[in-house]
């Protein structure tokens, strides 16, 4: 089923540039379809069997690699996306061992602990990033919570290792970069309170729509009656 399925993604893709309409343009375009498990010889029966020409088999480190950060910040754009959509919060934790050495260690232990829907990345600075997808605010906190516990059970009990959760409900469009950034400063927050803590911060989208309501009922105010709502 899945070569069935792998003879019609090429062949519909084939057929697409091969009936290109008028005025399209020549120019060349690289596709990259990752195939696992398909070998050489594989591969040019299907080349044949299709007259694939145009195709050819690279090995798998000329395919570009895309980074932890990178995949990170889409599955984070896409998640915040539904949540606009559906009304399904999200959490987002940053977590930071204090020896950058067991990075990958605490990495393997947070995700071992997520559901299927749920993603972690290790990024380059040692930080492990954890997208908690349709989870509020408060079960993100307990379930972060155990999630330090199990680590600092495995690793060893005095290890000092500091997070930043913040929520997202969907109320206002915020960017991956933006609320990104506002788990960072979560994190530097436990850290400035002496690490080894988990901090949290109100859903960021949340305190945004407040301020936003608050500046339109002041301008409202001020219209009316000329004065500006106390502060």
């Amino acid at each position: 089923m899945e070569d069935d399925d792998l003879l019609r993604e090429l062949s519909c893709i084939n057929s697409a540039f091969e009936n290109r309409g008028p005025g399209v343009s020549n120019s060349s375009l690289c596709l990259y379809r990752v195939v696992s498990g398909l070998s050489p010889e594989a591969w040019l029966e299907l080349k044949q069997q299709l007259d694939l020409d145009a195709w050819s088999a690279a090995p798998p480190d000329a395919v570009p690699a895309v980074s932890s950060e990178a995949r990170l910040k889409r599955f984070l754009t896409r998640e915040m996306d539904r949540a606009r959509l559906c009304q399904l919060p999200l959490a987002l934790a940053l977590v930071e061992p204090e020896h950058t050495d067991i990075s990958d260690t605490v990495f393997d232990l947070a995700r071992a602990q997520l559901r299927s829907f749920d993603h972690a990345a290790c990024l380059d600075s040692g930080i492990i990033a954890v997208v908690l997808s349709g989870t509020p605010l408060a079960s993100a906190e307990r379930l972060l919570g155990a999630m330090l516990r199990r680590i600092r059970q495995v690793c060893e009990p005095s290890l000092v290792c500091s997070a930043g959760l913040v929520g997202y409900g969907g109320l206002m469009q915020l960017t991956a970069e933006a609320l990104l950034a506002c788990a960072n400063d979560t994190l530097e927050g436990a850290r400035r309170m002496g690490g080894n803590r988990l901090e949290v911060a109100p859903s960021a989208d949340a305190v945004l729509a407040s301020r936003e309501t608050l500046v339109r009922a002041s301008e409202k105010h001020f219209l009316f009656t000329g004065r500006k709502l106390p502060e």
